[in-house]
């Protein structure tokens, strides 16, 4: 035999090794991808909330019981196809007192589309910058909170606040949504 045969048969021998190792590799690539699938398809899925105590559903909330109909507010925004949120350039309180009134109002033109939240937030030199003072449960759209009550009295004076609001989309699986801070005076008297 000559040279160029042995070399022939060295190329041929060399091509079937990579060929086998790459047969090889593909099939463990596949195995390990049926792995993958397998198990994807059978993860356990959470559980999902009674929906008894939570009639609107995976967001972990509840309608505020305090949300009453009444008149609408005023200084009403919305934008085109967006939330509605009412708002107030302040807010006038009793000092010393925890129960106060206060008009926190989901306005009707977010019938079916968006439930909303509010927190009543105190600027204050914490590290989160602020002290919750009240925070609502969901609140449907044409009711108002007008009675809350705070996490403690405050002293006369008056207090840079922000009302904090929370939008929670009605439609495509009740999901959160942008908020809206509402910078406000709370006036405490």
């Amino acid at each position: 035999m000559d040279r160029d045969g042995k070399k022939d048969k060295t190329n041929i021998k060399l091509k079937r090794r990579v060929l086998w190792f790459l047969l090889t590799f593909l099939i463990l690539v596949i195995i390990i991808l049926i792995i993958f699938l397998i198990k994807g398809c059978h993860a356990e899925i959470p559980e999902q909330p009674d929906s008894s105590d939570n009639p609107i559903g995976g967001v972990g909330l509840v309608i505020d019981p305090d949300g009453e109909s009444s008149k609408p507010s005023e200084n009403i925004s919305s934008e085109e196809q967006g939330v509605a949120i009412s708002g107030r350039s302040s807010i006038t309180i009793p000092a010393n007192e925890k129960d106060v009134k206060v008009d926190f109002y989901n306005p009707e033109e977010n019938k079916d589309l968006y439930y909303l939240t509010f927190e009543l937030r105190l600027f204050n030199n914490s590290k989160q910058g602020y002290e919750v003072l009240y925070s609502s449960g969901l609140v449907e759209p044409g009711k108002h909170i007008q009675q809350i009550t705070l996490s403690r009295g405050l002293e006369k004076g008056v207090y840079e606040a922000v009302v904090h609001v929370q939008p929670y989309r009605m439609i495509e699986d009740r999901t959160l949504t942008n908020n809206a801070d509402m910078k406000t005076v709370l006036i405490v008297k």
